[in-house]
């Protein structure tokens, strides 16, 4: 009997062990909250993650221009504030994934950002998506900051 207990008492830390393990790259912060005023001379674009169990622990930067301006993690987004015109954005693990926007002031737009399966880690994709579907994606990601 005590030996069962020891057992289960056991599987129960290897799980909460687990569980913590996998929570380190999850994003914390308020859901999503459009931004309305944009500021003059700029443009927003929303990079989200939604949340996934597949890469749940990688989390790599996301670079605009040239420049880091955030780390990407699972279930996470931010807002970049972007000067009109041709903006790329990338994002590296053991391969590059990048996407170039025409960005035209006062308009939002959304880059999707998932983890595919790769050699030795996650892979980071990037997509533009549509307004309407980037909407709906990106409602339950949590802020992880703007970046001007």
């Amino acid at each position: 009997m005590k030996t069962k207990r020891s057992v289960i008492s056991i599987l129960i830390l290897v799980v909460f062990s687990i569980g913590l393990f996998l929570l380190q790259g999850c994003a914390t912060g308020p859901k999503f909250t459009k931004i309305d005023d944009i500021p003059e001379g700029k443009a927003v674009v929303y990079i989200y993650r939604p949340a996934s169990p597949i890469g749940a622990a990688v989390s790599y930067q996301v670079i605009a221009n040239g420049t880091q301006i955030m780390p990407m993690v699972n279930g996470g987004y931010f807002a970049y504030y972007a000067k009109p015109g041709e903006n790329e954005f990338s994002a590296a693990t053991e391969t590059m994934s990048s996407v170039t926007l025409d960005v035209k002031e006062g308009q939002s737009y959304y880059i999707k950002s998932t983890v595919g399966v790769g050699m030795f880690v996650g892979r980071p994709r990037l997509a533009v998506m549509p307004a309407d579907v980037g909407e709906k994606e990106i409602a339950d990601c949590k802020c992880q900051g703007v970046r001007k």
